[in-house]
């Protein structure tokens, strides 16, 4: 039996059966999709500066962070740099860097927003390679003003022209212009630790910030980090904190406690729970595939060995039969493979997105992943194709029918189905779970929705702004202010324990008008109207639920001095109220000890540089619009920037709302995939049941009673995949939401829609084959049968 016979015997084979090969080849191609996908990402993130034959030596400086207890920081000042550079023969080089707020890039009359702007030494080669497609590196980092752009984002200012000696004006967070000279177009790094669009030199007054150490070869971290120890070179909280040298794996794969506070938008940094629970999700779509075609292919096993016998008779060797069986199933696995291949490629940008990754469809073609591909595709394709080729090419109907047919096959079949719904379950709940984590954090964001807040640092005292916006309608409500609230500043606030013992903790401090808690929708608990409050004292302000309760403040000290209780207050403040707690960072995160000084009207006229605005929904869109004019107006022109105060707070809690989506798509794949799988399933199955169903019909059978019949084991198989599935999903995610300082409550819906669903989409895709089935003609059905 030549090449060309084989192939045509098993493209006849799938014709013949091209309901089960269209079904065993979407879910092997959605199942290997998915997996090669997380497989493919998570190498990535595992090899971040793979190609870096620096890397090993590459370290960074850490320190203890003085506002929490136990985690580390990674920024060092500038003179802890300096001596750390002089001091120690094993520092080969020293890289600072620091991100530089900026508001918006402009080139000619385009507007760029959010750019990620940041600084470096001149060493930055030494540690990084990058390859200037114009201009040189070298000047960017050595003179001022002076700046460099990334190719992507060279692409959106330039497009297909050179853009060396162009100017570029960049507008800081405060509201500040600076210009700069293109002077370096950078080609990107795959694999790169760092990220940015624009980069310049840290030429200039340079405070601190994060800082890497390349070390000599040989030289001890640990070593390193003993002396500096010793020689107490100065933190930010000295005697209290000391220095780390860390490998820089430790900042984008870490799976640590510590990795909450490293967060720095232009260092590469994996979170590392969300690969394994997308790699995990993924690999259980791909056993859920696996299923689905075991499944078909031991229904559709007679009809082969029908063929292959029919095939002996005409003369076929027993190698030929094998080679036939062995390609057939090595054909789909391969066939999936590249239909997989395709699905990634438009899916990819939708992926990118979702984790912020800056995976290429080229680095699935890469030397550290084509192979691993390659590898798990051949396990996949040839050991299924020996298994078969072998097993079916030697047995005799008889023997087959004795071993495979009757309780024996239903059995196989019955424990695969049972897994596939296992499967689902579980991941229907765990969607579930996520989703209500989520709705907590939208019911904790919901103050602010349709708030804005503007200003900035450097702004110019907004009171005259404030005044005139006053007239503008679809305002609701909005509050002057000497700070931010989502970027507040913070301050160290030591508690003494009862064993004598001091923890560290952090407070924010908020100077406003009386109108915040309105703006705000915050609720007071206790004290006076903030109004009243004004009247009453001199300087009044309002603690949170969290400071009261660690300072041991309860509403009877209202009208005592703070002081009293915080020593690092200053000693006119008095408490006046207390509010509940308003959450302004993850909900990982505990809500911070919070303080609000209502100061007077001549202070806010002087220095209140920040205003937070709440607009009336219906009337968003043409209420910015006249504040962007108005502001336009006041300000010579200046560019109008704001802060979505709601969009910033989900930012803040995007690991969550990353999580939701990967497992709730996951899970809507699991399903449509079991659907497949029980679609060709309950066809068989009812098939093989005509005779059966016809003769039930006859004996006086009603259609209701026949859908019964055939649905009744699947629901068996759902319930006792429930009993299993629930307790184990539950423990598993317990264990995720333990990360978060507030965790959603889990109510009954949580544990009855997983079954329901799958229960749902069961019945609905059993009974479509059973209800015309049920509905025929007995005679006709025994007269074919």
């Amino acid at each position: 039996m030549n090449t060309f016979l084989n192939i045509k015997f098993i493209l006849r084979s799938w014709w013949r059966n091209k309901l089960f090969f269209i079904i065993s080849l979407v879910s092997l191609t959605v199942g290997l999709g998915c997996t090669n996908l997380l497989m493919t990402f998570f190498i990535h993130e595992y090899n971040i500066e793979k190609n870096n034959s620096e890397r090993e030596s590459i370290y960074a400086v850490r320190q203890d962070s003085p506002m929490e207890e136990g985690i580390k920081v990674t920024y060092a000042t500038s003179d802890a740099t300096a001596q750390i550079k002089e001091k120690y023969a094993e520092v080969k080089e020293v890289l600072r860097m620091n991100g530089i707020p900026a508001d918006n890039c402009k080139y000619n009359e385009t507007t760029y927003e959010n750019p990620l702007f940041i600084c470096a030494d001149s060493t930055l080669s030494d540690f990084f390679t990058y390859t200037a497609l114009e201009g040189s590196l070298t000047e960017v980092l050595t003179t001022p003003d002076k700046i460099a752009v990334s190719e992507a984002f060279a692409h959106k200012l330039f497009g297909n022209h050179g853009g060396i000696g162009e100017t570029l004006e960049i507008t800081g967070d405060g509201g500040e212009v600076k210009t700069y000279k293109v002077a370096a177009i950078l080609k990107e790094r795959q694999q790169s630790f760092l990220h940015f669009d624009l980069l310049t030199s840290t030429l200039g007054q340079f405070w601190g910030g994060p800082t890497l150490l390349k070390l000599q070869p040989g030289s001890s971290a640990a070593a390193l980090q003993e002396k500096i120890k010793e020689d107490k070179i100065p933190t930010l909280a000295p005697e209290e904190t000391q220095y780390y040298i860390d490998p820089i794996k430790d900042l984008y794969f870490n799976t640590g406690r510590s990795s909450k506070q490293q967060q720095l938008p232009y260092f590469q940094q994996s979170d590392v729970p969300l690969l394994y629970i997308g790699l995990a999700s993924a690999l259980l779509v791909l056993i859920i595939a696996c299923f689905n075609y075991t499944n078909l292919s031991v229904s559709r096993t007679l009809q082969q060995l029908k063929m292959i016998h029919i095939e002996k008779l005409m003369g076929a060797k027993l190698k030929e039969i094998r080679t036939q069986l062995f390609c057939d199933a090595a054909f789909t696995v391969s066939l999936a493979f590249l239909l997989s291949l395709l699905l990634i490629n438009d899916l990819l940008s939708w992926f990118n997105g979702l984790f912020s990754a800056h995976l290429s469809f080229s680095f699935f073609f890469s030397w550290q992943v084509l192979p691993l591909l390659l590898l798990f595709i051949f396990i996949m394709a040839v050991i299924p194709g020996i298994y078969i080729s072998h097993r079916l090419s030697r047995q005799t109907l008889s023997e087959y029918r004795q071993t495979y047919t009757g309780k024996k096959k239903q059995r196989l079949i019955w424990v695969l189905v049972t897994m596939q719904f296992l499967l689902s379950i579980g991941l229907v709940y765990a969607s579930t779970v996520a989703q209500s984590q989520m709705d907590l954090i939208k019911s904790r964001a919901y103050r602010y929705e349709n708030t804005i807040e503007l200003g900035g640092m450097y702004t110019s005292p907004l009171a005259p702004f404030y005044h005139e916006l006053s007239q503008v309608n679809g305002i609701e409500s909005m509050t002057l202010s000497m700070g931010s609230v989502l970027n507040s500043w913070m301050r160290e606030l030591p508690i003494k324990q009862a064993d004598g013992s001091v923890k560290h903790f952090y407070m924010i401090h908020i100077p406003t008008d009386t109108t915040f808690l309105s703006t705000m929708n915050i609720r007071q608990i206790a004290g006076l109207p903030p109004a009243k409050a004004r009247q009453e004292y001199a300087h009044p302000v309002f603690i949170n639920e969290n400071y009261a309760r660690l300072l041991q403040i309860d509403a009877s000290r209202i009208g005592h001095k703070l002081n009293e209780f915080d020593t690092m207050c200053d000693t006119l403040s008095i408490i006046a109220g207390i509010i509940e707690n308003f959450p302004f960072n993850s909900l990982e995160e505990e809500v911070a000890a919070q303080q609000l000084s209502f100061v007077t009207e001549s202070n806010l006229t002087k220095n209140a540089m920040y205003m937070q605005v709440r607009l009336i929904p219906e009337k968003r869109k043409e209420t910015l619009a006249r504040i962007e004019k108005l502001w336009k107006e006041m300000n010579n022109g200046k560019e109008f920037q704001y802060v979505d105060m709601h969009r910033l707070f989900m930012e803040r809690n995007n690991k969550v709302i990353i999580l939701s989506k990967i497992l709730i798509s996951y899970s809507l794949i699991a399903l449509v995939l079991t659907c497949f799988g029980l679609f060709g399933i309950s066809w068989y199955a009812v098939r093989q049941r005509t005779r059966e169903i016809a003769i039930r019909k006859v004996h006086g059978a009603s259609s209701w009673q026949v859908l019964w019949i055939l649905n009744r084991s699947f629901l068996w198989q759902i319930g006792i995949a429930y009993i299993v599935a629930i307790p184990v999903t539950w423990l598993l995610m317990q264990h995720w939401l333990e990360q978060f300082a507030y965790r959603t409550p889990l109510g009954l819906w949580n544990f009855l829609s997983p079954v329901l669903i799958v229960m749902a989409i069961t019945i609905i895709t059993v009974s479509i084959h059973s209800y015309w089935s049920a509905r025929g003609n007995p005679v006709d059905s025994l007269k074919t049968e």
